[in-house]
């Protein structure tokens, strides 16, 4: 197997390993921290007041947060807090028309203030957006309790942001490690088949190639006569010590001229003459 694909297999099992891991323990990932929430900042607390509402290019402005004084409780299970039933609270407009939504529900609980409860909402219905919205003008408030106002805005995120504030939740939760592994795995997969055979012929052509090249290289540095015969046979002869010129014995030195070194007296000349003498008398013993 191409060493790429390995590493594309170990990669995307890794990535699994650890998309599981933080999805199934709801552990997120220790290089994205979750943001913590900001404080709520009141710009009302009382009972009556005048509210000036404007909508604005750059936010949705969603109106104002009610809080009271309460708790979480819901004694008659009856799906509504009891605390928040007991507010009653008119938002009006020079209509007289109200715009004030109460979230009692169960499923609307808020925990981000201590000591009081989210009960409504003033110029937006968080649970029907085709609600009635406020206009810009003033509004009056009344209330039959002490309670505490924040404003709220929603900004206009383009895609582009909303795909990377995805993208950037996936990830402190281990759900993009988990899908990018998929693609991973693809990939190496497709490599298997495309670089496998690329491999296989390289290696072959590795093994084939030393073994022609070692006997060349093998009866390249012998040397030969006049007669084009080589003076020194290899290993491979099947006849070894027929036309074998001996390393010891010469006339005037004793050394083979291709094995040791040139003695005063003996030349290039003698050492062949002497080898064709050999050879012939070799021969003429052969026949």
């Amino acid at each position: 197997m191409h060493p790429l694909s390995n590493v594309l297999f170990a990669l995307s099992a890794t990535m699994m390993f650890v998309g599981i891991l933080f999805m199934g323990t709801g552990t997120p990932v220790p290089l994205f921290e979750p943001q913590e929430g900001d404080e709520v900042e009141f710009v009302f607390s009382g009972q009556n007041t005048t509210l000036f509402f404007e909508q604005t290019q750059s936010s949705t402005n969603n109106g104002w947060a009610v809080y009271s004084f309460g708790q979480y409780l819901d004694d008659d299970a009856d799906g509504y807090w009891d605390d928040c039933g007991i507010v009653q609270i008119s938002l009006n407009n020079e209509s007289g028309v109200s715009y004030f939504y109460p979230q009692c529900d169960n499923s609307t609980q808020r925990d981000d203030v201590p000591d009081m409860i989210y009960v409504g909402q003033l110029c937006y219905n968080p649970t029907n957006e085709n609600s009635s919205r406020c206009a810009d003008g003033n509004y009056t408030f009344e209330s039959n309790v002490y309670v505490k106002l924040s404003q709220e805005f929603e900004e206009n995120i383009h895609l582009i942001s909303r795909i990377i504030d995805w993208f950037s939740h996936g990830l402190s939760t281990g759900r993009t490690i988990l899908c990018s592994a998929f693609p991973m795995l693809i990939i190496g997969l497709i490599s298997v088949l495309f670089l496998s055979d690329e491999e296989d012929s390289d290696s072959k052509k590795k093994r084939d190639g030393p073994t022609a090249e070692w006997r060349a290289y093998s009866l390249s540095g012998q040397e030969r006569g006049g007669d084009g015969l080589p003076k020194a046979f290899s290993r491979h002869s099947e006849r070894k010590d027929i036309y074998r010129k001996p390393r010891k014995g010469n006339v005037r030195g004793g050394v083979h001229k291709s094995g040791g070194l040139f003695l005063d007296g003996w030349t290039d000349e003698d050492s062949d003459a002497a080898y064709k003498k050999k050879v012939e008398d070799r021969r003429k013993d052969e026949r």
